[in-house]
């Protein structure tokens, strides 16, 4: 995930520390949902489509009411454009992806059900366990760790099942290397450091964290909270740890964190059009545990994350080759807009391909 977030744009690009949150969290933006493949439900509004009010519609004589307020009738058909316009296409792209890949499983043989779906829940409750949250408030816990972020139970519930599918129909597609598991010990073992990681937009903003950080001797927690632009990380006052192997970072970024010294400003660092500056907290040292005590744990991970990506990849194909009719004009728009955007994103993936050098 940290690889991840520092190669994204914009200020949720910055650096997210490795929390119980983002334990339980991962799950669900690891799998395909919504709009975009590899994005996790999203519960907020979206934009209204073209032509359609949001504002209360009285009802046509004749039509349908909603709702009659004092005396005033509001249509019902209006409402339910609305809602569609607003919440739909969310709900219906997971309900396309999920059918298709119920029906790939069923051509497969394989057979899933909610006893799957109910595994997988389980999984994501039990990190609640070394909070030592008791078994029957882990759910309520879970909720309000979701609503944070914007979500709700039934969004979770509903990529878990798409995990559970994904995992089914994956199997044996994708193979873990020995390669893969020496580099994710390298990351998870290798030697760290925990730091106040400040995200700005520009240089003078850079300037000023740095003039009330090392000249009015601020505290860099406080300043982090005031003045970084990742939220979710300005909440915990900046504080997050960097791996100094993982190859996915930046190398400026590891770079710069392996020459931080204690009671000193990093350089403000540029990644992905903001700017990130590094106050020291601790050095973590490489940990003495050996590759063969945790290999097979690091496998399991490795193989989970890999079949997710591909299973993500599969919901494209799926979603290209499938023969779907919509009635509804709102849902029709949004598929068409869709399928654009997976081919935009093909295409760019073969360009970049091609001008790699091998």
């Amino acid at each position: 995930m940290l690889s991840q977030n520092l190669q994204s744009p914009g200020p949720n690009g910055s650096i997210k520390r490795a929390t119980l949150v983002a334990a339980c969290i991962a799950v669900m933006l690891s799998v395909g949902a919504g709009r975009h493949a590899l994005a996790a439900p999203v519960t907020k509004p979206a934009a209204p489509a073209k032509g359609i009010s949001i504002l209360p519609t009285v009802a046509a004589p004749g039509e349908p009411a909603l709702v009659e307020i004092n005396g005033e009738r509001l249509s019902q058909p209006a409402f339910n454009d609305t809602l569609t316009a607003l919440y739909g296409t969310s709900l219906f792209q997971q309900w396309v992806q999920l059918t298709l890949l119920k029906q790939a499983c069923a051509q497969a043989g394989l057979k899933v059900g909610p006893a799957d779906i109910q595994k997988q829940m389980d999984k994501v409750l039990a990190q609640l366990q070394a909070q030592h949250v008791p078994v029957g408030q882990r759910r309520a816990v879970l909720a309000r760790l979701l609503a944070q972020r914007g979500q709700n139970m039934a969004d979770f519930e509903m990529s878990l099942a798409k995990t559970a599918y994904i995992l089914a129909l994956a199997k044996g597609h994708v193979h873990v290397t020995a390669e893969q598991i020496q580099t994710a010990y390298n990351i998870q073992y290798g030697p760290r450091v925990e730091v106040r990681d400040i995200v700005v937009r520009t240089l003078e903003d850079a300037a000023t964290v740095r003039q009330l950080i090392m000249h009015e001797q601020k505290d860099p927690a406080t300043i982090a909270a005031k003045m970084s632009i990742d939220q979710q990380n300005a909440a915990n006052g900046g504080l997050t740890i960097i791996p100094l192997n993982d190859p996915a970072l930046p190398q400026l970024l590891t770079d710069t964190a392996k020459r931080l010294k204690p009671g000193r400003l990093s350089p403000s660092i540029p990644l992905k059009n903001v700017y990130h500056l590094l106050w020291l907290v601790k050095k973590i040292p490489a940990s003495s545990t050996p590759l063969s005590a945790v290999k097979g744990d690091l496998k399991a991970k490795l193989q989970n994350a890999l079949d997710l990506q591909w299973g993500n990849q599969e919901i494209q194909r799926l979603v290209q080759s499938a023969n779907i009719k919509i009635d509804n004009p709102i849902l029709a728009q949004e598929q068409q807009n869709l399928l654009a955007e997976i081919k935009a994103q093909q295409e760019a993936a073969k360009k970049r391909a091609a001008s790699t050098p091998h």
